[in-house]
């Protein structure tokens, strides 16, 4: 009778030798690889676009279905109150927290070729008004506003890297002294993706 050769078992310590070594060349490739940029998600104006809601549905506006959505971001010792944001690259919290210091900014660091992004504040100053603020007039909701349109990175878009910059300053109608905010970065957009986002603000 022919005996069938025998696979030698591999003991328990070799397996973990196996898997450790495994594990040890994992962290090498990974530490040793280049970091990846996330890729911003192309904008397709015939694509799904839907409405976004924020401040408890007091301010609506719509954008590409597959953006992304950061959290709300309270400015700590200012009046400024991040409601709402929206891009095709990825975000981040808008505030970070180091000990016992907040530091607060814009959801993402920078804009990529191609890249967008849309901020929604929540504002407040005692001494703010209407017709301190750049722009021609507007009419949101039949609430007076505010629209400016600039190349490069104004207002709330500087240091990202725009090179279009649309921001819209809606005025409360009580108290006179808030003020709704919207930003709108981009880099090597189409004016029109811009233009499409500001006018379908609605606010109510």
């Amino acid at each position: 009778m022919t005996t069938a050769p025998v696979t030698p078992r591999s003991s328990a310590g070799a397996r973990w030798l196996t898997a450790i070594v495994g594990f040890a060349v994992a962290l090498f490739v990974t530490a040793s690889s280049p970091p990846v940029t996330p890729v911003r998600t192309p904008i397709r104006m015939n694509g799904p676009w839907i409405t976004r809601t924020v401040l408890g549905n007091e301010i609506s506006l719509r954008v590409p279905s597959d953006w992304n959505v950061g959290p709300r971001a309270a400015f700590a010792g200012s009046f400024i109150f991040l409601t709402g944001s929206f891009s095709n690259q990825l975000l981040s919290p808008a505030c970070t927290t180091s000990g016992n210091s907040i530091t607060c900014g814009q959801p993402l660091t920078s804009l990529q070729p191609g890249g967008i992004l849309v901020d929604v504040y929540d504002n407040g100053n005692p001494t703010w008004t209407l017709r301190s603020e750049p722009g021609v007039p507007a009419t949101v909701s039949g609430l007076s506003a505010k629209l400016d349109i600039e190349t490069g990175g104004q207002q709330a878009c500087g240091g990202l890297g725009a090179d279009r910059s649309r921001t819209e300053f809606i005025a409360m109608s009580s108290p006179p002294e808030d003020y709704y905010e919207i930003s709108i970065c981009s880099r090597g957009v189409p004016d029109d993706v811009g233009a499409r986002v500001m006018a379908s603000i609605r606010v109510g």
